[in-house]
């Protein structure tokens, strides 16, 4: 009979995924490792920290290095943000990405850890003490994680084993379902939690809730063409709950304001804290990966530049602590028309100030402009007129796109800056990660019913996102017609609206625009992406473990 070890038990009570466990009180307890699952799930306190430690996974990918690898490198609108141009194969597609790479080992292995656990929880929820209506919403709360999980792994890897019972033993032999099976499965999964979950609308801290299970049905079905699922389902979160589009867009990211369960505007997020112990810290020390994972939201380090040599400046908490790992494309800045679209500054900085005492040019003082990145050409007489230096695009982007060297200083991409952090190289950001947002309602709501042949329709669900983004004064500006209503037109709105925000490779593979976008915009990927890139290579290790490795093979164009 399968014991639960004491450090098991630790993860999934005493550290508080949801913010729901005092380990205060736990701690008193009495020691866990003579207890069974079969003993232990049976008791509220063990069924509860089940489902609790079905959530984990989800913070591997959402504001994660992993999870911004495989959504944002190696897209239309990031390039790889640092000197050393090609070298890593997520942003160019280059020999090197291979089922070795850790980040495909970690993301398969985690998922599949909380694919166990789901089955698990659905298996024995009916027979724990919770009362009926608590024991239907657990499982759909766990139903709804293993459709999520699923879907993460069969956008990113094609056909993949479907498990949905308890594994609790190695297993030397496995079989690849079609990807239409996986889907049955989704959906029939999140149909059932649309159900189970009935009534719980207000946010539970980051757990799943009704909108948030219809949220995903909108993408999911979105994504597997069912248009018409996708604008009712769409169209229900819109009108059916108290979700409401933040006024000011910029707003919506200011660290005060970046809890998801006070923004009316997020439907379902991950939640993070200023305490590493409740950000699953440690929890997967097992899989060797922890740079991958470690801490809280990271999106902070990942899209800004970084000025090194600059004299009269330093990084500081202010400016962020960069990783260089994300510039965006001369294409992405491009879609901006900042005259009229507040995303632009909503969503970039541009402007940087003195903050070097010690190295400050003479005649300048603290809080002084000290460099300004500008997405526009500007004239030497304009530049010999400022005291500061000044990066415009031309600096910054050869002709065709290619970045100059050293790509260290360019418009950094600031909607996750965490100003509050402890110090200026605290890793760990407090920011909640939004998973589904209203505004990605309307653009499924507007691509669905374009693809329904109704233009006029479209348009009018997209132009409510284009008028909150609509600088003051100039909402008339932005208003979009039927006309307007072609793919391309609404995959740039996406970009301008979800930058950064862990989407865009799933949108170029949904809409069948990778492979077009990336030669046109991506001058990093354009000479080495492959049809086979819309799927990554099955993690080597899985496969080699395998009896039956003539039947479960490696994904075509990968070793």
């Amino acid at each position: 009979m399968k014991k639960i070890l004491n450090y098991i038990v630790l993860s999934t009570v005493c550290i508080g995924l949801l913010g729901l466990y005092s380990c205060s009180d736990f701690l008193e307890e009495t020691n866990k490792n003579t207890v069974t699952a079969n003993v232990f799930y049976k008791t509220t306190e063990g069924i509860e920290s089940l489902v609790n430690s079905c959530y984990a996974p989800t913070r591997i990918w959402y504001g994660k290095t992993v999870g911004y690898l495989l959504t944002e490198a190696g897209t239309d609108e990031m390039l790889f943000g640092n000197t050393a141009n090609g070298t890593y194969p997520y942003y160019d597609y280059n020999s090197n990405l291979q089922g070795t790479e850790g980040g495909l080992i970690f993301v398969w292995k985690s998922f599949y850890r909380g694919i166990n656990a789901c089955n698990t929880a659905i298996a024995r929820i009916k027979e724990s003490p919770l009362p009926a209506n608590l024991k239907a919403v657990r499982e759909g709360e766990v139903r709804f994680l293993r459709a999520f999980y699923y879907y993460h792994l069969v956008e990113t890897f094609g056909p993949i084993p479907l498990r949905t019972q308890e594994t609790t033993e190695p297993e030397i032999t496995a079989l690849r379902a079609p990807v239409d099976d996986i889907y049955t499965l989704i959906f029939s999964d999140l149909e059932t939690a649309l159900t189970s979950i009935k009534g719980v609308v207000a946010p539970q801290g980051g757990r799943v809730t009704e909108p948030a299970v219809a949220a995903l049905l909108a993408r999911l079905y979105l994504t597997r063409g069912k248009n018409t699922e996708a604008l009712a389902m769409a169209d229900r979160v819109i009108k059916n709950y108290d979700f409401k589009l933040t006024e000011n867009y910029k707003s919506l990211w200011d660290i005060a304001n970046s809890s998801g369960s006070t923004s009316k505007e997020v439907i379902w997020f991950i939640n993070y804290s200023e305490n590493n112990t409740l950000n699953d810290y440690g929890r997967y020390d097992d899989l060797g990966y922890y740079w991958l994972w470690e801490g809280g939201h990271h999106g902070h380090l990942m899209f800004i530049p970084y000025f090194n040599g600059l004299k009269g400046w330093q990084y500081d908490l202010e400016s962020g602590r960069s990783l260089l790992q994300y510039m965006p494309s001369k294409y992405l800045l491009d879609m901006y028309d900042e005259t009229k679209d507040a995303r632009w500054a909503g969503s970039f900085r541009t402007v940087w100030w003195a903050n070097d005492p010690t190295t400050m040019p003479a005649g300048m003082k603290l809080g002084d402009t000290i460099a300004v990145v500008s997405k526009r050409a500007v004239t030497e007489t304009y530049r010999k007129s400022k005291p500061y230096a000044i990066y415009d695009v031309n600096d910054v982007y050869q002709a065709n796109g290619v970045p100059t060297i050293p790509r260290w200083r360019y418009a950094g991409l600031w909607k996750f800056a965490d100003p509050s952090r402890s110090a200026k190289d605290v890793v760990n950001s407090k920011r909640d990660a939004f998973v589904f947002r209203l505004a990605e309602m309307y653009l499924i709501a507007a691509e669905a019913s374009m693809k329904l042949g109704n233009t006029g329709g479209a348009a009018d669900y997209f132009n409510v996102v284009r008028k909150r983004a609509a600088i003051p004064g100039k909402s008339d500006q932005m208003l979009v017609t039927a006309a307007d209503m072609t793919l391309d037109f609404m995959l740039d709105e996406r970009a301008r609206e979800f930058v950064g925000e862990q989407l865009r490779w799933f949108d170029l593979k949904r809409t069948g625009k990778l492979i077009e976008r990336l030669t046109k915009f991506n001058p990093d990927a354009a000479a080495n992406v492959k049809p086979f890139h819309l799927m990554r290579p099955i993690p080597r290790v899985e496969i080699d473990v395998l009896q039956n490795k003539t039947e479960f093979v490696q994904n075509p164009g990968y070793n």
